[in-house]
């Protein structure tokens, strides 16, 4: 990848995500950077415990991302359009957190912006934080956007 400036801007199209838009446009504008939108598809899960008699076709994580591929596409050009230099679209495949920590890295970035639910207690416990990883892990700074 080039090593211009970059604002990686982590998407999983939910309102959440899309909360982060304005942060970084204005970043990209201060920082004279690329935007680059990223969503990662997580692997399936399957629940072995599960009484499954019948086969479920589970679409693979390489089939997921081909299908988010357009999505992403329509998504930066009607949200990130006009942008000098122009934002990229990038879909991967992995744990959400390591993807976007080794992405970052990857284009030398120069800030991740992304939201966060802002959970506490029981929800952080089950729900996990993708956002707290990348803040723990992350090499650049991380501009975490909470929810409103």
């Amino acid at each position: 990848m080039a090593s211009k400036n970059a604002i990686v801007l982590p998407l999983d199209f939910s309102e959440l995500s899309e909360a982060a838009l304005p942060w970084a446009r204005r970043m990209a504008a201060v920082l004279d950077a690329e935007v680059h939108c990223i969503f990662v598809v997580d692997y399936p899960h399957v629940y072995g415990s599960l009484d499954m008699t019948t086969p479920i076709a589970i679409p693979t994580a390489e089939e997921i991302a081909e299908s988010i591929k357009g999505q992403l596409s329509a998504f930066v050009d009607k949200h990130l359009d006009g942008l000098k230099p122009a934002a990229i679209g990038k879909v991967l495949i992995g744990r959400p957190a390591e993807q976007i920590i080794e992405y970052a890295h990857d284009c030398d970035a120069a800030m991740i912006v992304m939201t966060t639910h802002g959970y506490g207690g029981v929800k952080h416990l089950v729900l996990g934080s993708t956002t707290e990883a990348v803040l723990r892990h992350a090499e650049c700074p991380v501009l975490s956007i909470r929810s409103a």
